[in-house]
Order: C-alpha cells, then structure tokens, then sequence
C-alpha cells in the first residue's frame, strides 16, 4: 500500500513540531505572565488613586485660571 502525498504530508508537519517547547521557553512564558498580572493588579489597585490626584489636578488648574 501506498501512503498519500495529501498524508504523508500531515505526518511530516506533526513530526516537525514536535518538541519545539523547551523549559526555557515554557519558563519565559510563565515570566511573561506572572509580570503582565503583576502590572495589571498595580494598575487596578492604584487607579481610584490617580483618577483622584488628575481630578484634583484639573479642578486646581481651572480654579487657578478662573482666579
């Protein structure tokens, strides 16, 4: 028997990617997402915070040039 080329050409495809994930890039992308939850919790604990300062900030600035 005869394998298909259409086949014999999904075989190749999955034996080359195979193995292509190493520690070291598994390791990296744990990094990666433990640092963009790290930024993302600082962002949602804090905005309240700089919402309120910009504010203040703005309503400071408009007093100043009503004054």
């Amino acid at each position: 028997m005869k394998n298909s080329g259409k086949g014999q050409k999904k075989m190749t495809f999955w034996a080359d990617e195979t193995g292509e994930f190493g520690v070291k890039q598994i390791a990296v992308t744990v990094a990666v997402i433990v640092i963009i939850g790290m930024i993302v919790t600082v962002v949602r604990t804090n905005l309240g915070t700089w919402v309120g300062e910009i504010w203040s900030l703005f309503m400071k600035q408009i007093q100043d040039l009503i004054s």
